[in-house]
């Protein structure tokens, strides 16, 4: 009895992220086919912030994920889709909407992973950028158990 209650949930959580990610899909190619307006100049203004990380509050955060809490601080996608909630009112909070535009490795050993999403009505550009520290593996003990930290997010408005 509890094994079919189990299967079902299971088969609609799947059909749920499935639906979600076609979705996102489809908003994220609607985001990049050009806006009919394309040959008239926009005024854009460009908003920054680049975090300062507190070395312990990170390493916190690290020993809570590691000790079984908020697992979903270890997928760079969620993290960004939180701080992208945080930033934008019109967001969802649905990782499947972003797009990652860059992922390369930093100069101190760690991954830098760089998203971006932007409304329906193009009026605003969303990035965030998180990354993952190497001076956390002694605490995480796998490098796939390490959390992503948001360091960086920019806004651009078009006008």
């Amino acid at each position: 009895m509890g094994t079919k209650l189990s299967e079902k949930k299971i088969r609609a959580g799947v059909m749920r992220a499935f639906g979600i990610g076609v979705v996102g899909m489809l908003a994220g190619a609607m985001t990049l086919a050009p806006p009919p307006a394309a040959g008239a100049a926009r005024e854009e203004d460009r908003i920054t912030n680049d975090r300062n990380i507190n070395r312990s509050e990170v390493e916190n955060l690290q020993r809570w994920v590691s000790s079984g809490h908020a697992d979903w601080c270890k997928d760079a996608r969620l993290v960004a889709a939180e701080e992208l909630w945080r930033l934008a009112v019109e967001y969802s909070g649905d990782g499947f909407e972003l797009n990652a535009i860059s992922a390369e490795p930093t100069a101190n050993g760690g991954n830098r992973v760089t998203f971006e999403w932007a409304p329906m009505d193009g009026r605003a550009l969303y990035r965030v950028t998180v990354e993952r520290f190497d001076w956390l593996l002694p605490i995480a003990k796998d490098s796939e158990s390490i959390v992503w930290v948001p360091t960086s997010t920019e806004i651009r408005i078009h006008e």
